[in-house]
């Protein structure tokens, strides 16, 4: 029975609490706002990966590994083409990411779905192909 003298406090809490009901102190919750994906970029060569691009972040994640986030530097267009540079320190060396988004039809795989976007990811060195999709410009 060592768990008497806790139940009794937290039977004497709750008597307190509804006898004073002012003291309870409220908190008025206000909603979170989801964050804004500005493109969501995948592929599956030659693993999966993902690069999401946020207005102020860029969340790369490549075969299931832990997530990278990186600032949000530069976006810039190139005719028809936007591309975003970034870089990170990553245990003491820099991290460099290139994300190329055009406007051409893509499909990842054997999918089926279509992607109004083609992404090519640069990233020390690697390059990853894939589709992406855009939020609403609206």
């Amino acid at each position: 029975m060592r768990q008497t003298p806790f139940l009794l406090l937290g039977a004497g809490l709750i008597v307190q609490f509804c006898q004073n009901p002012k003291q309870v102190p409220v908190v008025e919750a206000k909603p979170i706002e989801p964050a804004v994906v500005k493109f969501a970029c995948r592929g599956t060569s030659p693993v999966l990966w993902l690069v999401d691009i946020y207005p102020d972040s860029i969340v790369y994640e490549r075969g299931g590994g832990k997530k990278l986030v990186y600032l949000k530097r530069m976006e810039e267009k190139k005719g028809d083409t936007t591309v975003f540079n970034t870089r990170l320190n990553l245990y003491d060396k820099e991290s460099k990411m290139t994300i190329k988004i055009i406007p051409d039809s893509c499909s990842v795989g054997h999918d089926a779905q279509k992607f109004p976007y083609t992404a090519i990811v640069e990233r020390d060195g690697d390059v990853l192909n894939g589709c992406a999709l855009g939020a609403d410009p609206k």
